[in-house]
């Protein structure tokens, strides 16, 4: 089950699951968006946090992550309607099944009943294509991230994007072939 909590009183917990995942790359646990993000938990069936994951809303900030990402200034941002980011979305290593996926497809539910227009977020070569599959479309160059030690691992982040269409309405944008190239990655959202 997946349901919001409040950052501040569950501030160790979102710390302590993301330095256990981003085990490389993540520069801090706790960032400058976490405060004004809307938080979520995935819950294990005794009600312990197993996943957390978080959205920021463009009515709610003034510029989201990925608007702030020195690599990624020429991105450029649907410009109708609310757009909510979905980030640092990471489940524990012990359990089974597909948190991640329940945590993505919460998410989208949550954005559909929030009446967002879009959703962006970022990821990595190989989990593009997964993405893909739920209707995300590449919408700008790949970039190393601000938040990640993306120079060091040699990992790019892709931004994407969810558009919520009229019936009928089809993206502007068709989705561009993921590169290959053999490396390691975090599998996290």
């Amino acid at each position: 089950m997946v349901q919001e909590i409040s950052f501040n009183e569950h501030r160790a917990t979102i710390a302590r699951i993301r330095r256990e995942v981003y085990t490389t790359g993540l520069i801090h646990e706790i960032d400058e968006f976490d405060e004004v993000a809307h938080h979520f938990a995935l819950f294990n069936s005794a009600r312990e946090i197993t996943g957390v994951i978080r959205v920021l809303r463009s009515d709610e900030v003034p510029r989201l992550e990925l608007q702030s990402e020195s690599d990624a200034q020429d991105l450029v941002f649907p410009q109708d309607g609310l757009i909510m980011e979905v980030s640092r979305g990471c489940a524990s290593k012990t359990i089974t099944g597909m948190p991640l996926m329940q945590l993505a497809m919460a998410m989208q539910d949550y954005a559909k009943k929030q009446n967002a227009a879009h959703v962006v977020t970022k990821s990595g070569k190989r989990l593009l294509p997964l993405y893909q599959t739920m209707g995300f479309r590449v919408f700008g160059k790949p970039f190393y991230s601000d938040w990640f030690d993306d120079r060091k691992t040699g990992l790019m982040s892709i931004p994407i994007i969810y558009d919520f269409v009229k019936p009928g309405g089809v993206p502007a944008v068709a989705v561009p072939p993921p590169q290959q190239h053999e490396e390691e990655e975090v599998l996290v959202w």
